[in-house]
């Protein structure tokens, strides 16, 4: 299926090259079809957009609008003599996560098409929240790479360990280990020196592992550069195509975290490259700092790492696997 941001992109393109629009702007069939018609997409002269929805034939006759928003709306209306329901994104700014919202609602629809209002309506509530004009993302350049790596994680545990990998990711809670699965825990780093492999170690309790479970520090270097095929915006629309994920609550998490799609600005976005990536089983050997049972104890404890020649560090997995 087309991403919705590339149909309305050429629905865009299409109304350019009309000589005469049309008074109430123009829309596009995406070819997804159930047993009352298409849905399309629409975009009037405004800069309002959004998409019309023909109800199925296990919809009920008439669907409660829902107008609760004043930034997106949700209503029935009459389109050439049919009732439809018409999902329309009041405010333009919020058209990033107005893309991941249809595209949502388009996996949603393909799977049951005779529910295409019920779905768009219980989908909305459970969005709502997430359509609400916010400041500029506020992460620091540290905080942004060091989510950034996070996510990144994410995607690779995802071919391992499937749903856990989002359901176990205990980053937003700023716990003392970023992935706590059932049977090892994770640690991410992020790193942009250049010379070496150096991290910093929050607290007496993050390289301690749980009991009975094996801990992995994971260490990502990044360069900053605007050549930099990388993007926090591009890693987490990745995340929100993976039908393991849940899109909202990944959304809302972020959100807590002071990153917002809505935020975006890709002219100004960061952009980075992965200079490499580095994983250790800490375990005997490897260099932290221990206390001896008293961690509970120790307060506002910080200390580097140098990590530099991994291959010579006790616990230095040369495959990178997180198993």
């Amino acid at each position: 299926m087309t991403p919705s941001i590339e149909l309305f992109n050429e629905l865009r393109a299409e109304i350019e090259r009309s000589s005469v629009p049309s008074r109430h702007g123009n829309d596009l069939n995406t070819k997804l079809v159930n047993s009352s018609g298409t849905v399309h997409i629409f975009q009037e002269l405004d800069g309002r957009m959004g998409i019309f929805i023909p109800l199925g034939s296990d919809d009920p006759q008439y669907i409660q609008p829902d107008i609760r928003s004043q930034y997106i709306t949700l209503r029935t209306v009459t389109r050439k003599g049919q009732e439809i329901v018409q999902l329309r994104l009041e405010n333009p700014a919020l058209e990033n996560v107005f893309h991941v919202f249809v595209d949502t609602f388009f996996k949603a629809f393909r799977n049951d098409r005779e529910r295409a209002g019920t779905i768009a309506q219980a989908q909305l509530r459970r969005w709502r929240s997430l359509f609400t004009p916010v400041p500029p993302n506020s992460l620091s350049d540290a905080e942004e790479v060091g989510l950034l790596c996070e996510l990144q994680e994410m995607q690779t545990l995802l071919a391992t360990d499937g749903a856990q990998a989002f359901y176990r990711w205990t980053g937003p809670d700023q716990q003392a280990h970023d992935f706590r699965l059932e049977d090892r825990g994770v640690e991410c780093k992020a790193t942009r020196i250049s010379n070496g492999l150096h991290v910093t170690i929050n607290g007496a309790r993050q390289l301690l592992p749980e009991p009975q479970r094996r801990l992995l520090l994971s260490v990502r270097k990044y360069e900053s550069t605007p050549n930099g095929e990388i993007t926090l915006s591009g890693v987490v629309r990745q995340l929100l195509d993976e039908d393991l994920i849940p899109q909202d609550e990944l959304l809302g998490q972020l959100e807590e975290m002071r990153f917002s799609l809505a935020g975006v600005d890709p002219r100004n976005e960061n952009r980075y490259r992965l200079v490499g990536c580095y994983v250790f089983e800490v375990g005997e050997g490897f260099p932290r700092l221990t206390l001896d049972g008293t961690e509970e104890r120790i307060s506002a404890v910080r200390y580097g790492l140098d990590l530099t020649d991994p291959e010579n560090i006790p616990g230095y997995r040369k495959d990178g696997s997180l198993n």
